[in-house]
């Protein structure tokens, strides 16, 4: 006899090979594309991009680069990102929307875009029913097992700085059972964020310094 688990999961499953709203999602996520997208020249990677329920209006805004295993059969969206960061692409705008946790894209993910956006679905731990290998995974990530959204998108952002990225949490929709998360990322310098000068700056004033004594 099936545990609630296996049986919850098979349901779940059974919705997700019917392309179901109820799980994706669509128009509440296309409504938030259009919030935020204005231009009609951006450089757009979709990771997961299944059935292409968003990729249609993606094409309106730019050039649109879509990766998913089941649907393209592009391979794995997580080892594209390797392969797309080895080759020095850059983005405007990430779409991120995986059935999982999104953890292991970060923080690398934030090396494909320099100033622009990053769409992100996220589960909720808190509605999954968790086992050990995944509460594991979530304790490694978010150093808690069920993290709220604050820990989560405090952690989010934190990652950005590993690449110096500022990350601004500009949006999240609760979704029944994941969050809907924009992001706007800038890269900056490392000297100005932190307000510390680097050597080469310091010894050219020094040197300036010393000219204007000698002369």
């Amino acid at each position: 006899m099936k545990s609630y688990r296996a049986i919850r999961h098979d349901i779940i499953r059974a919705k997700q090979n019917k392309n179901s709203d109820e799980l994706h999602h669509p128009n509440q996520k296309i409504n938030q594309i259009y919030k935020f997208l204005k231009n009609d020249n951006l450089k757009i990677l979709e990771l997961f991009s299944g059935r292409g329920n968003l990729s249609n209006h993606y094409k309106k805004f730019g050039i649109l680069e879509s990766y998913d295993k089941k649907y393209l059969k592009t391979g794995d969206s997580f080892l594209n990102v390797y392969n797309l960061i080895y080759n020095k692409k850059i983005y405007d705008v990430i779409d991120i929307d995986p059935y999982g946790f999104p953890n292991r894209f970060f923080p690398h993910i934030y090396l494909l875009i320099q100033k622009g956006y990053i769409f992100l679905t996220m589960p909720k731990p808190s509605v999954n029913i968790l086992n050990g290998i995944t509460r594991t995974h979530l304790i490694s990530y978010f150093d808690n097992h069920n993290p709220n959204i604050n820990q989560i998108i405090n952690q989010i952002a934190t990652w950005g700085l590993c690449h110096w990225r500022k990350v601004e949490v500009l949006d999240i929709l609760d979704l029944k059972s994941i969050y809907r998360i924009v992001l706007k990322v800038e890269k900056v310098k490392s000297t100005d964020y932190t307000g510390v000068k680097n050597r080469s700056e310091l010894f050219i004033k020094e040197q300036i310094k010393q000219t204007k004594l000698w002369t």
